[in-house]
């Protein structure tokens, strides 16, 4: 067991992990499908779908994440295990069907919203195309699954359903920790030394990337692949033998050159995930393990590829090596915050490496494939998988940042830098001419210093929300113009500014909103106009009343 005691309340809610607990904040700014992890999982030979039904539920009952439901308990965020119960699979015979029903009707379960309150976060679907043609459909929230996760939850799935078609009890391995215990020890209260070691390397970080490009309003967001050439995987992995890098820091070394040179920059900060299993408990769990790390990577001058190649070994080494998780790396090292999900970074990079074949179920051979949703986490992620059949390179992109023709044009550019960059003594393309530079920092700078007209009303709001900030933050003075996150405010110090607005002045006002206006000014002047004026009035009695009558509607629609 892990030292220390899981945090359990009466209700017997827990605690979220910081993994949690950020991704929960992100789907309030964007909620929708871009945190489901959907797989489509093909099925040829005889399948029993009564012994693939109760596997399932086998898994369900015996990993508690996947009972998991989480609810905001006044200004915390809290989860709840269900118990385990009878597990549903749905069967739809495509017989006579079109063809491409199967591809829409996964379509359909991927993008289906999940209650994130009610749950389950698990859910599921067989479709029969014949006797032995199967794929089954499973959808798993981000909340409690990742990548770790999906490799424990395919191997011991083929164990249950073995099991099952055999009428035995499936050997599961045991839980040397218990999920509470596991989230309790993602709660680790980072070193001195990790601190000090991401305050000084993102000590003056650039802001996140601003990618030069207009797509259409209403341009949805978007996967582009491309597959590099057996000759140009294996000179990837030769160029990063020569330097003795990894072929996720060479790949990752070549996507920062391709920003450098797309955008201008030549310092950028890129995020990466990292599975933060280190603790040899959570080997066998399913669960959110998974922490975003920003790696910074700088190219000044006319470098050598081997010198960008050198900066970005430290980085991971020393990022990993220092890992926390990135909402304390954010609190820490204070970068301004916007509506973006991470404000140190919206450009990702991550490589998954070639894995062993996916366990048989039974007789049924099978082939598991990522479904991806429509929707993008972020501005523009760069996924490399290696496969059987090659090295894949996906291109995921916000359509409010990139149309498909622009990610077409950096997907080329991206293979023609690794062509280039992968040749000895290769140094690093040009930067973009100084007038289309001046043109985007032009237009980056109107965008950033438009001014959001304030309600003459805002005033009296003004006062009311800086008393709360002050409040919450242990300030002494809190002006019109001070910035939340400025006065060391984060995101789950929002949600006692949150809970005291909705108490004191009736006011819903939702994480985008906060993080949209984060000055007392901006938010005063948006709650004046939005807000209706019996709850925006200077009695004390009344505005009691009307906050806690506009809570108790609120609860009421939550149940």
């Amino acid at each position: 067991m892990i030292d220390g005691a899981a945090e359990v309340d009466d209700a017997g809610q827990l605690s979220v992990s910081p993994a949690q607990e950020s991704m929960w904040f992100a789907l309030q700014l964007t909620p929708g499908p871009a945190y489901h992890v959907p797989y489509r999982v093909r099925l040829d030979g005889p399948l029993d779908p009564g012994a693939l039904r109760a596997a399932l539920g086998d898994l369900v009952a015996h990993h508690d994440a996947l009972r998991a439901t989480f609810t905001l308990t006044g200004t915390e965020l809290r989860q709840r295990i269900r118990p385990a119960g009878a597990f549903t699979l749905p069967v739809t015979d495509l017989g006579g069907l079109p063809p491409g029903t199967a591809t829409v009707r996964a379509q359909e379960l991927a993008r289906a919203p999940f209650d994130l309150s009610g749950g389950p976060l698990l859910r599921a679907e067989l479709l029969r195309s014949a006797p032995d043609r199967h794929e089954l459909i499973l959808v798993v929230h981000h909340l409690v699954f990742d990548g770790g996760s999906a490799r424990v939850f395919f191997t011991q799935l083929a164990e249950a359903y073995a099991a099952r078609a055999a009428h035995r009890p499936p050997k599961l391995p045991p839980h040397p920790a218990s999920y509470p215990d596991l989230i309790e020890a993602q709660r680790i209260r980072p070193s001195d030394a990790d601190l000090a070691y991401w305050r000084d390397r993102l000590h003056d970080a650039p802001q996140p990337l601003t990618l030069p490009d207009s797509p259409a309003p209403g341009t949805p967001d978007g996967l582009h692949r491309v597959r590099l050439t057996p000759d140009l995987a294996d000179r990837v992995r030769a160029a990063g033998r020569r330097h003795r890098c990894t072929s996720f820091m060479t790949m990752l070394a070549a996507f920062a050159v391709l920003l450098r040179t797309h955008t201008g920059s030549t310092d950028v900060v890129i995020g990466s995930p990292a599975a933060d299993r280190r603790r040899p408990e959570s080997a066998q769990a399913v669960g959110l393990f998974v922490n975003m790390l920003p790696l910074r990577v700088t190219m000044t001058g006319t470098p050598a590829f081997a010198d960008v190649l050198a900066g970005v070994r430290d980085a991971v080494l020393d990022g990993f090596g220092y890992q926390i998780p990135v909402e304390d790396i954010v609190h820490h090292t204070g970068p301004a915050r916007g509506t973006g999900h991470s404000p140190l970074f919206q450009a990702v990079f991550w490589l998954h490496p070639a894995q062993a074949e996916p366990p048989a179920l039974g007789d049924c051979r099978t082939t598991v494939e990522e479904i991806f949703t429509g929707a993008a986490k972020y501005d523009l992620t760069l996924g490399v998988r290696e496969t059987p059949d090659g090295t894949v390179c996906d291109f995921f992109y916000r359509g409010t940042v990139l149309d498909p023709a622009a990610v077409d044009r950096l997907a080329t550019a991206y293979l023609r830098l690794l062509d280039v960059l992968t040749s000895p003594d290769a140094v690093l393309p040009g930067l973009p001419t100084a007038t289309s530079q001046a043109a985007t920092t032009t237009t980056s700078q109107a965008a950033t210093t438009t001014d959001t007209p304030v309600a003459q009303s805002a005033g009296p709001l003004a006062g009311r929300i800086a008393e709360v900030w002050r409040e919450v933050l242990d300030v002494p003075v809190v002006g019109p113009q001070d910035n939340f996150f400025d006065l060391g405010g984060h995101s789950r110090l929002m949600l006692r500014v949150r809970g005291l607005l909705a108490e004191r002045l009736g006011a819903e006002v939702s994480m985008l909103d906060l993080f949209d206006h984060p000055t007392v000014a901006t938010l005063a002047g948006h709650l004046a106009a939005t807000t209706p004026p019996e709850t925006s009035g200077d009695d004390p009695a009344e505005r009691r009343r009307a906050g806690a009558l506009r809570l108790r509607q609120a609860k009421g629609q939550q149940e």
